[in-house]
Formats: C-alpha cells, sequence, structure tokens
C-alpha cells in the first residue's frame, strides 16, 4: 500500500511587464506580486502545508516567489531543487520531475508557469475545472492549491488525485 503523496502547484506571482528587462525569463514580480505572495505564504502557514521538497523554475518571478515562501514556512531557500525545464514545460516534463522523486518522500511543491501548472493540474484531477473563477479562469499568477493521491511517485502519469483545495490572493 502506498502512502498518500501531497503535491503542492504553485504558480508564481503577478510579475512586472514594465519592468525595462531584456527577457521573460528576467520579469521580476510586480509590488502586487509581492503582496499577493507573502498574503499566501501567510496562509499556507496557518494551514500547515509545507513541503518536504521544492522544484522550481529558475525564472526571476519563480525564485523572488520561492523566496518568500521559504521565509514563512522555514523552507531552506538553498534546497530548493531549481530546474530549468519548468520554464516551459509540459505536462509530461513535471509528471517526469515527479516521477523520480524517492517514495519516502510524501510531500513536494512544484513552482513554476501557466499553462503548464494548470495542465498538470487537469492531468491529475478530473474536476478541475469546476474550480474555475467565474471568469473562467482556473490557475492564475499566485496561486497554490493542494492535491493528494495514493499513488506511487514513479505511477504518476496514471494517477488520479484528489483536489483539496485552491488558494487564491484575492480570496484570502
Amino acid at each position: 500500500m502506498n502512502k498518500e503523496k501531497t503535491i503542492y502547484l504553485a504558480r508564481h506571482a503577478k510579475s512586472s511587464w514594465d519592468s525595462g528587462v531584456a527577457t521573460d525569463f528576467a520579469r521580476p514580480l510586480s509590488n502586487r506580486g509581492i503582496v499577493d505572495t507573502t498574503r499566501i505564504a501567510e496562509e499556507l502557514e496557518r494551514l500547515k502545508w509545507s513541503p518536504e521538497k521544492i522544484i522550481a523554475s529558475p525564472a526571476i518571478r519563480t525564485k523572488q516567489t520561492c523566496q518568500i515562501l521559504c521565509d514563512k514556512l522555514s523552507f531552506p531557500f538553498d534546497q530548493i531543487v531549481w530546474k530549468q525545464d519548468i520554464y516551459a514545460a509540459y505536462t509530461v516534463t513535471l509528471i517526469q520531475l515527479l516521477s523520480v522523486l524517492p517514495e519516502s518522500v510524501t510531500s513536494v511543491m512544484l513552482i513554476g508557469h501557466n499553462p503548464a501548472m494548470e495542465d498538470l493540474l487537469a492531468h491529475f484531477c478530473a474536476d478541475a475545472k469546476a474550480y474555475s473563477q467565474k471568469n473562467g479562469k482556473l490557475f492564475t499568477t499566485g496561486n497554490v492549491v493542494k492535491i493528494t493521491t495514493q499513488s506511487s511517485w514513479k505511477n504518476m502519469a496514471m494517477c488520479e488525485a484528489n483536489l483539496e483545495k485552491i488558494l487564491r490572493p484575492k480570496e484570502l
């Protein structure tokens, strides 16, 4: 029997489009993104949602999101596993990252970008679209989703998961 696995999917917070940086990869968080991430981090702390492992995109806005989350969750920033593949990932890429985790790990947080995060959520949870906002959007910037599964990591491609909760900064 597999131990329950918890997967936290997080999307970086709102970024600054007018920051003057040369590339999308280098875009920083906006002031709103910083405020939103702080609110989410406080809620994660309150709910005791603390992953054993964090795997994240190394884009600047994602690193800044990670720093705020790590500070609040007492997760060592230097323990984050940075994966370039998350930056422009497909669902299969994210599933591959999960499938090689040791079974002793029972919770992980993936921090990345859309559409990959939303696509992965839809892959795991058939009913995910039912959680869309009134405007039809499901996984907007700064959101964190908690899903659980009884699957082993190596069977992630075929697993079904339960969507436990979606945290959205504007709903806190």
